[in-house]
């Protein structure tokens, strides 16, 4: 979560013209899932330096690559753990919530330093998890002074990458029925599975996928002006 409200802020300020300096150092094992495929293999705190051979340093190099397969296959990573290299095979398993998507089990985390030009700062409790990016950096946005909603209630859902590509998330069923319930108008939600699933429990409110923050801001721009409600 910690590190989504650093990428969120950094992407909005770019996307406004900000000169936000980055660099990423790699991508790190945050977690393992004690059923999945990882377990007993990868540990947290794991550096990931490659997959099948092809080397990786962010964590959409690593999704990528994994999602090369299909459920059931095997992969290679290639990990650093206290300095030492290891390459471990782990047996792909389809992810409940869209078949289709390989996964092996773990919490990928991005190891960034961000040098933020303005200071930012997000409070949301105990909320955990990374899929709130995309609604971070709309946020963002709407606190730097742009007319962001235009007196809509907008929702959005979506893992936000440096570049500012949308990735999929979890728990869409749930969030959507949430969002609907609020009465939200527009609700913004990563392209191709989640955005189907979505669509199934949306009702009337009106489900936007999108591929990327840009993309999210010039349909937001095309929405009519309207008062803001309470």
């Amino acid at each position: 979560m910690a590190e989504s409200q650093k990428v969120g802020a950094a992407v909005a300020l770019r996307e406004l013209g900000y000169r936000v300096p980055v660099k990423v150092l790699g991508t790190v094992i945050a977690g393992v899932s004690s059923n999945g495929p990882s377990a007993g293999k990868l540990e947290t705190g794991d550096a990931v330096v490659a997959v099948d051979g092809q080397p990786t340093k962010t964590v959409s190099d690593v999704r990528r690559a994994i999602a090369k397969h299909r459920p059931g296959e095997k992969v290679e990573v290639s990990i650093r753990r206290d300095r030492v290299p290891k390459t471990v095979e782990l047996k792909t398993v389809p992810n409940p919530e869209s078949p289709k998507r390989p996964l092996i089990g773990v919490f990928l985390q991005a190891l960034t330093k961000i040098s933020l030009p303005v200071p930012v700062r997000i409070d949301l409790g105990q909320v955990g998890g990374p899929s709130a990016g995309l609604a971070f950096a709309l946020d963002v946005a709407e606190e730097l002074g742009h007319d962001i909603d235009r007196g809509h209630k907008v929702a959005a859902s979506g893992e936000l990458s440096l570049d500012g590509a949308v990735g999929p998330v979890g728990g869409l069923k749930q969030k959507t029925i949430g969002a609907r319930r609020a009465g939200v108008d527009v609700f913004l939600v990563p392209v191709g599975e989640n955005a189907e699933e979505a669509r199934r429990y949306a009702g009337n409110m009106k489900v936007v996928p999108v591929k990327s923050f840009r993309q999210a801001l010039r349909f937001l721009a095309t929405l009519p002006e309207q008062a803001s409600k309470s």
